[in-house]
């Protein structure tokens, strides 16, 4: 008896179900999700069991279970990379869900006597429709908590938690050479509510000056963390100048998935928020 072999439909089942393995190892774990990764990596692991498909032979033994780990190993790697969290530990929950997968596709071709294409076909519409409802619910997400472009963050430093709004300006281009990062502008009220005694008086002291006292920084006990430095900016009628910058150790926005972590942010003058519903001036690039 001949037996045909699709290939193209074997790797788009594979594909989808790697895709929908990856996607939800990173959400169990919250890793930052990039799409593209998450795409590359299950089109690698889908597209290296193909030549196994033609010669099944090669699965077998310690040979196969070698290949099917490096295989699964690379495309846990494409999708989240080395500084995403543990690897190991991304690795093995994503080949836990990947078995118990097959578990339910096993049994449900036991009971309803399908082949596995029907069952990979209905596994397809399921998990179409689940990713279009996630994209809805999300899309619900950022529009409630969305309100002209006002988003409401929480920090997070030194054990305390600070939280207010903020606006999305899009003329904030300020970066931070420093650490390469965009840079969040808070105002001094927002910032004074999580710092330390001795952090804001190397604020009121930079406020007064204008300038860094290093020696006064380099004794601040938690000037290792913070990181007290300057950044300079440019905006309308006032051609350049310099804002004080820390970092923070997360801050977390309201309508987004990721949390950013060892932020720069920068203080504001205090007239820039006098009589404003917001208390901070929200990078474009941090959504």
């Amino acid at each position: 008896m001949q037996i045909t072999v699709y290939l193209d439909i074997i790797f788009f089942i594979n594909f989808i179900a790697d895709l929908m393995v990856l996607f939800l190892t990173g959400v169990i774990l919250k890793h930052k999700i990039v799409f593209w990764r998450l795409l590359a990596g299950a089109s690698f692991g889908a597209g290296m069991l193909l030549p196994f498909v033609c010669f099944p032979h090669l699965l077998m033994g310690k040979t196969g279970i070698a290949v099917c780990v490096g295989i699964s190993m690379g495309a846990v790697f494409i999708s989240f990379g080395k500084k995403n969290g543990n690897f190991m530990k991304t690795w093995f929950l994503s080949t836990t869900i990947m078995f118990l997968l097959g578990g339910i596709m096993n049994y449900f071709k036991r009971i309803m006597d399908n082949t596995f294409i029907q069952l990979s076909v209905w596994m397809i519409l399921f998990t179409g429709s689940a990713f279009c409802g996630l994209a809805m619910l999300h899309f619900l997400k950022r529009t409630i908590q969305k309100e002209d472009n006002l988003y409401l963050i929480k920090i997070r430093y030194e054990n305390q938690v600070a939280v207010d709004r903020v606006y999305l300006d899009t003329g904030n281009m300020l970066w931070d050479p420093l650490f390469y990062k965009p840079v969040i502008m808070l105002s001094e009220k927002f910032v004074k509510r999580c710092i330390t005694k001795e952090e804001e008086e190397i604020v009121e002291e930079y406020k007064e000056k204008g300038r860094l006292d290093f020696e006064k920084i380099l004794a601040c006990s938690t000037q290792r963390k913070a990181c007290f430095h300057e950044i300079t900016y440019q905006s309308v009628g006032n051609p350049s100048g310099k804002l004080l910058c820390f970092l923070v150790e997360e801050v977390q926005i309201g309508g987004s998935d990721h949390v950013l972590k060892k932020q720069p942010v920068a203080i504001g003058p205090s007239f820039l928020f006098e009589g404003k519903e917001y208390q901070g001036l929200l990078h474009r690039e941090c959504i």
